[in-house]
């Protein structure tokens, strides 16, 4: 359970933040369920005034360890346009209870043009089983650096939109709405407020209708905090809260600064 829930949190959180041109900064989270320490994550970000990339890694701690061993490393690398950030190539790997997941999505213009993923979709597809389209793989956004928002001169606007995921095997919209407006937050390399937004699960295709992790986030809240990024106009989540079954999994950065 911790794999498939701290993999959402990644999907959540897993980049750096921005900075200026040619920089390299670190984010590191902890990750907690009831409290209780269960994982960590890392992620580095390098940035021009025309290029992204980001690299990340997550383990199990704590407790979680002492159950399963999780490992994971993700990464992404794309273009700037505007006040978008375009993903190229996104990357993923992960091993849980001796089990492996990898995931290799390329991207084209927002577009999403291949993917290659194990283990594959299952042939034939369970009869409940709503598969992606291609209409459904454009104006997409890869888990890693999909929430890195730029709003505008609005920084509530970060609380009025969609943001559409695809990992390789699901299509998903995280929507996010206003939250506790602004919170303050601290970490090792900022200070500040922070933007809190809620956000609901939207399944959209590639997953089972009889899921009951679908079933039970459809039904929930997450939170998620957004701070600046410097004087670059781009927010990243800095504080994470999914429930779960057995209590709130949490992801909180510990460090939002130069490495």
């Amino acid at each position: 359970m911790f794999a498939r829930l701290a993999l959402l949190g990644l999907a959540l959180t897993s980049f750096a933040p921005a900075a200026e041109a040619q920089s390299a900064l670190k984010t590191e989270y902890r990750i907690s369920l009831i409290g209780l320490p269960v994982g960590r994550a890392s992620f580095e970000t390098r940035l021009s005034p025309t290029r992204y990339s980001v690299k990340g890694q997550l383990s199990s701690a704590g407790l979680a360890e002492l159950v399963s061993s999780t490992r994971g490393t993700s990464s992404v690398s794309g273009r700037i346009t505007g006040n978008r950030l375009l993903p190229e190539r996104y990357r993923l790997q992960y091993t849980s209870d001796k089990k492996s997941w990898r995931a290799d999505v390329r991207y084209r213009n927002g577009r999403a043009v291949s993917s290659d993923i194990a283990p594959p979709a299952q042939n034939p597809p369970p009869s409940d089983f709503i598969p992606v389209t291609p209409s459904q793989l454009a104006n997409v956004v890869d888990p890693l650096g999909g929430l890195m928002i730029k709003p505008g001169s609005d920084p509530a606007a970060i609380c009025r939109q969609p943001v559409p995921f695809y990992d390789g095997w699901s299509r998903l919209d995280l929507v996010l709405s206003p939250g506790d407006g602004e919170q303050d937050f601290q970490a090792d390399g900022y200070s500040g407020k922070a933007i809190a937004c809620n956000a609901r699960i939207r399944p959209v295709s590639g997953y089972r209708t009889s899921s009951n992790g679908i079933k039970f986030l459809q039904g929930r809240t997450i939170q998620l905090w957004f701070a600046p990024i410097g004087q670059s106009g781009i927010y990243a989540p800095v504080y994470v809260r999914i429930p779960t079954q057995v209590g709130p999994l949490t992801l909180t950065a510990t460090r939002f600064a130069k490495p």
